[in-house]
């Protein structure tokens, strides 16, 4: 379920200036999607919010495809790459997610 957030995290950081702490980027992400303030503090068994949780699992697969850099402790920045990466499609989000995990 969180490819569905892959590009508009990209979207939301290029929105912000290029990057933005990842509360920033969370906020944004939730404002160009429609998700709801229910949806938003829905908690996973862990007591984490769901919604987080994807949130953070598409900036992962991103970084791996080398278009977020999280280096810097607590920011999250789009790479030259990532600034120029076309916003996709759902398939195009999956056959990323498909190519980075296939790494592993």
């Amino acid at each position: 379920k969180f490819v569905r957030f892959f590009w508009p995290l990209v979207q939301a950081l290029k929105e912000l200036g290029g990057s933005a702490r990842p509360e920033e980027a969370r906020l944004k992400v939730a404002e160009l999607t429609g998700v709801s303030e229910a949806v938003q503090t829905e908690l996973l068994p862990s007591g984490q919010p769901r919604f987080d949780h994807h949130v953070h699992w598409a900036k992962f697969y991103l970084s791996k495809a080398g278009l977020i850099d999280s280096s810097r402790r607590g920011v999250w920045t789009l790479t030259d790459k990532g600034l120029a990466f076309p916003t996709g499609t759902h398939d195009g989000a999956l056959q990323l997610f498909k190519e980075i995990h296939s790494q592993f």
